[in-house]
Order: structure tokens, then C-alpha cells, then sequence
């Protein structure tokens, strides 16, 4: 019994450590959403200023002033977009990678407890049966009599 509570609580450390994890990764996620909403917003105001300023160009015949600034700032800012796709793409294949090695390990655990599970049967059928003398055929305790040879299972 003592062994089972030991599990259990192992079980339970595990699922604390997991939602914690979860937790920190939902965290950066929203960070990285947050930083992404807000790079978007300041490109799209550099877009409309940069508009304006060919607007201007065009009606008014003017050369604007800060267009290149402007140019420069919104290259900054789609770098800064692409920077963190690939971040996510990153973060993505590194998560992809640990899921595939836990469910690896997971499957071994498995592996090993149906092991253990066909052992524990193999024995308990084993203790369960008698096996005939003389032609060695396995039979329920308390068979009394091989119904293969005849033989005598006492």
C-alpha cells in the first residue's frame, strides 16, 4: 500500500512540474504576443506616415522630409515581426522535440509495465495450474486426471 501512495505522489510532483512548464510557456507566448501586437501597431502608424509623405509628394510636389527615416524604421520593424516568427518557429520545433521525447519515454514505461503485467500472469497461471508427468500438458489446479493420457494428476 505504502508503495502505491509513493506512486501517487510521485504522479503528483509530475503534474505540478507539467503545469508549471505550461504555465512559463503560456507566459513567454503571450510576451511574444504582446511584443508581435505591438510591433504590428507601429508598423502599420510607419506605413500611414510613410503614406503621407508620398501623398504629399505626389499633390503637392514637395521632397518630404524623414522618408528615409521613416523607410528605415518600418525595415526595423518587419525584421523585428520575422525575428520573432522564427522564434516561434523555433520554439515550436524545440516543443515538438521534447513532446516526442516524453511520449518516447512514456512508451518504453509502458512497454516495461506490460512486460511486468505478462509476468506477473505467466506466474500467477503458473502457480494456478499442474502439469501432467507424463505428456506435460498444464491443467487447472485440481484437475484430478489428465483428460489427455489418463495419467494421474495427484
Amino acid at each position: 500500500m505504502s508503495d502505491f501512495f509513493d506512486k501517487l505522489a510521485s504522479k503528483g510532483k509530475e503534474l505540478l512540474s507539467t503545469a508549471k512548464e505550461t504555465a512559463n510557456d503560456l507566459i513567454e507566448k503571450g510576451k511574444d504576443k504582446a511584443e508581435e501586437l505591438k510591433l504590428e501597431h507601429d508598423l502599420t502608424e510607419t506605413f500611414a506616415a510613410l503614406g503621407k509623405l508620398f501623398f504629399e509628394k505626389e499633390v503637392e510636389g514637395t521632397e518630404p522630409e524623414g522618408l528615409d527615416e521613416l523607410m528605415n524604421k518600418a525595415k526595423e520593424l518587419k525584421a523585428g515581426l520575422a525575428e520573432l516568427a522564427k522564434k516561434a518557429e523555433e520554439a515550436a520545433a524545440a516543443k515538438a522535440a521534447e513532446v516526442k521525447e516524453a511520449v518516447e519515454e512514456k512508451a518504453e514505461e509502458v512497454k516495461e509495465t506490460v512486460e511486468e503485467v505478462k509476468e506477473a500472469v505467466a506466474e500467477a497461471v503458473e502457480e494456478e495450474t499442474v502439469v501432467c508427468p507424463v505428456c506435460g500438458a498444464k491443467f487447472p489446479k485440481g484437475t484430478k486426471v489428465c483428460p489427455i493420457c489418463g495419467a494421474s494428476l495427484e
